[in-house]
């Protein structure tokens, strides 16, 4: 009987420290923080927001869309310096967040574009955007509009 009792734990035990090794999940693991998004002037027809995209999975990711109730066209969109005149683009194969890596939308580089929009962005206010990842699918975010 002690014999019988002795296998039983010991592979009870066994199996315990086996599931315990198990490795993390594969594929990407997004998580977005630090959202936000400046006042637009009084003329302005456009905005912008900005955030950080971690991917703490194995895989790559890519921010392919960005979707909002606030303008009448939501882009992916870069500037760059080109003979020292600063240019934004639109990057229609979105952004690549690299596995274990980031990607930071910020002024003057990356961000979310709004063009055309419905109403003028103001301090205090909170903008819901919908972002959808190639692989991760879509995650809806606030940004808070405030001054840099």
């Amino acid at each position: 009987m002690k014999k019988v009792l002795f296998v039983v734990l010991s592979i009870a035990l066994i199996a315990l420290g086996l599931s315990a090794c198990q490795s993390a999940p594969e594929g990407p693991q997004i998580e977005v923080s630090g959202v936000w998004g400046r006042p637009s002037p009084m003329t302005a027809g456009n905005g912008a927001t900005y955030f950080l995209i971690e991917n703490t999975g194995s895989e790559d990711d890519r921010l392919i869309n960005a979707t909002s109730n606030v303008s009448e066209v939501v882009e992916l969109h870069d500037m760059t310096m080109d003979d020292g005149v600063m240019k934004m683009f639109h990057v229609e194969e979105g952004y690549v967040i690299p596995a274990g890596g980031s990607v930071e939308l910020k002024p003057g580089g990356k961000h979310v574009m709004f063009i055309g929009l419905f109403e003028k962005l103001e301090v205090g206010q909170v903008v819901t955007v919908e972002l959808e990842f190639e692989k991760s699918g879509k995650m809806t975010v606030e940004s808070e509009i405030r001054e840099e």
